[in-house]
């Protein structure tokens, strides 16, 4: 059901290799390692060699090692001639899977000469495919939930995102056989007992991803601060057998869990001298397991990037703030939005970014002038002057000045008003942030961040300290609870003491950096004329992704700021090598961002696929004299660029810095975790997922089929599947088998019985036979001829195209695609000036000045050599195949593991890492705990 070209899957665990799978190994000699690979790690290797490579490549590579004569590539077209010794040898899949087949044969199996049989190998592969497949589906023999009970509570302000933690958390304690009580209202159901304290069940949970605040409830709880509310919430507790607790909510609501667990012992003592509870409960549940996560529209949290609810608020500042500038130009009116956040700049800084604000005010850095109302003065008149008649204030609900006086949103309308004469209007978007459906990124997080606070709560032993569960860029982490409390609160001390370096210290350095970039991006005019003035050439190439825009302005203004010209190219690669060059300034990027697509334009067409490309490249190159080039784009761009890179030797003209800036929804470019584009393409994925959703309940019975785009690359099928509450996902880098259709029609028989819809998710390239219309039909015939007439569904299929390219780019792609142009404009500055010959030329022909600007395990973008990436990608598929930029298979257990009827709990298996809160020299080492 595969096509031809390969691609990597899940990485798999040696230790679990089924003992009855043949060996494609037919003879192997001796090792003189100290560590010889063990018959296990022989058929990792194996299998890992024949998914990368393909069996046929592989079994050459290994015959091509074996007598010493593995070919070492030099360029990447395919079907390319190697010599090897005295022999050419023409090499299975060209210089491509040469290159690779050198990396994964000679690499993974260290040298150890070996043969191999094509017709075992390929067996080989299929057979531990599909018992790999299998092993995940098995149930465990021991539920680590079994004999638990944990309770789920929401407290303080809600937030989007709440219910899909609960969804989840919910869902994995009930794989695992554990029992599952919502609290509602918070700490006040706590408090209260009675029906308050609620099991759960799969019914429960059942399409409540999709809505917004949290089902369960939250209330504030004055009770609970005192000595009897807290005796009364054990009470209720121990008498339903529940010892375990998972608490949503911001600091207070943590501090509040914290300190429950450290009386728990002394309350249930005393709850016995009273009489309340039988004293053999006092030693039954002598310890309280407690695991935070953080509900906050806030992202005040220290510690995390990101907190639920964060981004979805940032949803409704930038739908709100788009909307206003439309009759903010009509009217060439000055609007003032304030924004929640209270002692935090997060949500105002953000939207400051994603919308091009002129003036941002935030708590963490007032402004550094005494006179600050006639600098803002200053500065919109000189807008004025430059002829934009519009402006935008936005103001985080906590700014102040240098002395902590309140900035409000009134106040600044009075200064535009009286000292500029501007027509200014003042809106409070106050809980709407709150309110409306999650975005996809609070979904997955929420997903992500209970599907781990279940586990740490099934594995955690009376010496396991009360711990927050949350997200450092991709990567899960748990934290001491009360020091990422500390770290947070300190804030707040540093804000009321002044010292505001510290308090934005505390925030962390990506905070640090978006304040920076968006500092320097208001600024109209280059403060100094650098010593060297470069001109730096942009495109974009491929298919159109949001936030492509974003990057374009970011690039043009820093530049320009920094006393550099740049140069747009029309058309991609066409343009560059057609000479279509436009000088860009400050006006012609001017509300850009906002923008979907690429004002650019774009093409898929790579150098090589010109007619004499790379020369009359390198011809306009010199002809405009271009120090530094970025393009923008998707895989296209990447082999592009490569293309040019590779030029090198032939063309002094493509000697200068390069670098891309990875834009495509299809987030198959390497050396990179994520791409622009992705994020707006997963929202319009989910948003239909919940139309769809909404039209099976009311058709009753109804099973959807979606197909995604992303070529080869199941990124945005898994994680739409996953925000949309999908119930399975077929991905190319799994297959599709004849079981894997079979189990999904049992699946829907089953669900059917309880649920009206079934949503299936299909990557558009995931198979070649199974397609949608097959599977369409293989549903319908399954669903019209059920034995069972109360079995019987309907099967529609919805193939969602270039809507998924299309559209207002979200708040993240905006602000990524800010951040992306910053960290290139960066690069490029420092390689042109060492690369600078002194004639007006740069000469720069290492590997470290052509790169992808790429994210791998952070928030700030850093380069890659392309020299480098390009050993980590499989062109025939145009997918990467490195661990880092497939992080998002291991998401794959889980959105399965979330089904009613899918697999069984140990699929998914906890991604946290036990770490630290991030310090910095303002830390505070010691701590009290308050109510």
């Amino acid at each position: 059901s595969r096509s031809s070209c390969t691609s990597p899957s899940l990485s798999l665990s040696s230790s679990s290799l089924h003992p009855s799978l043949p060996l494609p190994l037919v003879s192997t000699k001796p090792s003189t390692m100290a560590d010889p690979l063990l018959p296990d790690e022989v058929e990792k290797a194996a299998y890992d060699a024949a998914r990368d490579v393909g069996p046929a490549t592989a079994a050459a590579a290994a015959q091509l090692q074996r007598d010493k004569r593995l070919p070492r590539a030099s360029s990447h077209s395919g079907g390319a001639h190697y010599k090897l010794s005295a022999d050419p040898v023409q090499f299975p899949g060209g210089a491509t899977a040469a290159s690779k087949a050198r990396a994964v044969v000679g690499g993974r199996l260290r040298g150890r000469a070996t043969t191999w049989d094509e017709a075992a190998f390929t067996n080989f592969f299929k057979t531990y495919q599909m018992q790999k497949k299998k092993d995940r589906l098995a149930a465990p023999e021991t539920p680590l939930g079994l004999g638990k009970k944990i309770a789920i509570l929401t407290s303080g302000g809600d937030a989007p995102g709440m219910n899909a933690a609960v969804r989840a958390a919910t869902g994995i304690a009930l794989k695992h056989q554990a029992e599952v009580y919502a609290i509602n209202n918070g700490y006040k159901g706590l408090v209260n007992g009675g029906d308050y304290i609620r099991k759960l069940d799969w019914e429960d949970i059942n399409g409540i991803i999709q809505e917004g605040g949290t089902n369960i409830g939250s209330a504030r709880c004055m009770e609970f601060k005192t000595r009897e509310g807290r005796l009364q919430g054990a009470e209720n507790l121990v008498k339903l057998g529940i010892a375990n607790l998972i608490v949503i909510g911001g600091d207070g609501s943590l501090t509040g869990a914290d300190f429950f667990k450290r009386e728990w012992s002394g309350l249930l003592e005393e709850l016995a001298e009273q009489g309340r509870i039988e004293t053999e409960l006092v030693t039954q549940f002598s310890y309280l397991n407690v695991v935070g996560m953080v509900g906050s529209i806030d992202n005040d949290m220290c510690g995390f990037s990101m907190t639920i609810g964060a981004d979805t608020a940032l949803h409704r500042i930038i739908d709100a703030v788009d909307a206003l500038l439309t009759t903010a130009q009509s009217h060439e009116r000055t609007f003032i939005i304030e924004v929640m956040g209270r002692n935090c700049g997060f949500l105002a800084l953000r939207a400051g970014l994603a919308c091009g604000a002129d003036w941002v005010f935030v708590p963490e850095q007032p402004p550094d002038i005494e006179d600050w109302e006639s600098a803002i003065i200053a500065s919109l008149t000189r807008r004025k002057k430059q002829g934009i008649k519009h402006s935008l204030v936005i103001v985080a609900e906590g700014a102040t000045d240098r002395v902590r006086r309140p900035i409000t949103s009134e106040y600044l309308k009075e200064i535009l008003t009286t000292r500029l004469g501007a027509d200014t209007r003042v809106t409070r978007l106050g809980h709407v942030q709150r309110g409306g459906a999650p975005s996809a990124y609070d979904r997955i997080l929420g997903t992500r961040c209970g599907a781990e606070a279940a586990l740490a709560m099934l594995s955690a032993t009376t010496a396991t300290p009360a711990r927050v569960v949350g997200v450092r860029w991709n990567q899960m982490v748990q934290i001491d609870l009360m020091e990422s409390v500390a770290q947070t609160r300190a804030v707040n001390t540093a804000l009321n003491e002044r010292r505001f370096h510290a308090a934005l210290e505390l925030r962390g350095p990506s905070f640090h950096t978006e304040l920076d970039i968006y500092r320097r991006g208001r600024t109209l005019k280059a403060p100094t004329t650098p010593t060297n003035v470069f001109n730096i050439a942009i495109l974009c190439a491929g298919a159109p992704a949001a936030g492509s825009n974003a990057a374009i302005k970011a690039v043009v203004r820093l530049a320009n700021l920094a006393g550099h010209n740049v140069f747009g190219v029309t058309d991609g690669f066409e343009g560059l090598a057609n000479g279509v060059f436009r000088k860009l300034e400050y006006m012609d990027v001017l509300g850009l961002t906002r923008l979907g697509g690429t004002a650019l334009g774009t093409r898929r067409t790579t150098p090589l696929r010109i007619d004499n490309g790379v020369k009359k490249i390198a011809e306009q190159l010199q002809t405009h004299n271009i120090h530094g080039l970025v393009v923008i784009g998707g895989f296209e761009g990447f082999v592009g660029l490569l293309q040019l890179y590779q030029g090198r030797e032939d063309y002094a003209s493509l000697q200068i810095p390069m670098t891309q800036i990875p834009a495509t929804i299809s987030n198959n470019v390497p050396a990179t975790e994520i791409s622009l584009g992705a994020d707006t393409a997963i929202n319009v994925v989910m948003e239909a997922i919940d139309t769809l959703t909404t039209s099976a309940s009311s058709s009753r019975k109804r099973l959807f089929i979606v197909e995604t785009m992303g070529g080869h690359c199941g990124y945005i099928a898994t994680l739409g599947a996953l925000a949309g509450g999908a119930d399975n996902v077929y991905t190319y880098e799994e297959g599709v088998h004849i079981e894997d259709l079979q189990r999904d029609v049992a699946h829907c028989r089953q669900k059917f019985n309880r649920f009206p819809q079934v949503v299936l998710v299909r990557n558009e390239k995931c198979s070649i036979n199974y397609t949608t219309t097959f599977m369409q039909a293989l549903f319908e015939e399954e669903g019209r001829y059920s034995s069972d007439e109360f079995h019987h569904f309907s099967v529609r299929h919805n193939i969602l195209g270039h809507l998924q390219q299309g559209g207002s780019p979200s708040p993240l792609d905006r602000v990524r695609g800010v951040k992306f142009g910053n960290s290139a404009v960066n690069f490029l500055i420092e390689q042109m000036n060492q690369g600078w010959v002194g004639d007006g030329t740069v000469c720069t022909d290492t590997a470290e000045s052509a790169v992808i600007m790429g994210v791998i395990g952070g928030g700030t973008p850093s380069p890659t050599p392309l020299e480098e990436a390009s050993q980590d990608v499989d062109f025939d598929c145009r997918l990467p195949t490195s661990s880092a930029s497939q992080w998002w298979q291991r998401l794959i257990p889980l959105l399965r593991t979330l089904e009613l009827n899918g697999c069984p709990g140990t699929a998914y298996q906890a991604e946290a890492e036990i770490s630290e809160c991030v310090r910095s020299p303002e830390s505070p080492t010691k701590f009290t705990v308050t109510l």
